[in-house]
């Protein structure tokens, strides 16, 4: 089965001259909801990012999750072009369209560095599913590939 989502239309302060004047950005922006391996859930809208290496939350979700970050394993994840420092989690994530949810534990980046939207990165996300994007009809498509851990 394949979960379809529509993009989301965010507004611009400026018209977008390859987008013929148009006054909102079509977004492949999807809700996501995280669970925490004990307790608490996180529920976002998060970017389809194929030029981040892997899924970035907030450290705060991982508050909310109930994950203690401290001594956690740290590193950096190309984000918006550049590394950003993160530390490492494991918790589920859970995708749901008007037909099918999709569910699976994946070890997520967590940083303090400003994130609009959550991004749904190659690693612990994009990497389960064959994603297509559909630039003309403003959707996209994701249909778990044999990676895919969960159920």
């Amino acid at each position: 089965m394949t979960l379809s989502f529509r993009y989301q239309m965010i507004n611009r302060p400026k018209p977008s001259i390859p987008l013929g004047g148009r006054w909102v950005q079509p977004r492949p922006i999807i809700p996501v909801t995280s669970v925490g391996p004990v307790a608490g859930t996180w529920v976002a809208d998060g970017l389809l990012d194929t030029g981040a290496d892997e899924t970035v939350l907030p450290e705060s979700a991982a508050v909310t999750l109930g994950i203690d970050l401290t001594g956690a394993t740290t590193g950096t994840a190309r984000a918006f072009g550049q590394l950003v420092p993160v530390r490492y989690a494991e918790a589920k994530i859970r995708i749901a369209d008007q037909q099918e949810q999709r569910e699976w534990q994946a070890w997520l980046a967590f940083t303090s560095v400003y994130l609009r939207w959550p991004l749904l990165g190659f690693g612990g996300f994009q990497q389960f599913f064959r994603v297509v994007y559909h630039g003309d009809l403003e959707f996209v498509e994701l249909t778990a590939n044999s990676l895919y851990p969960g159920t």
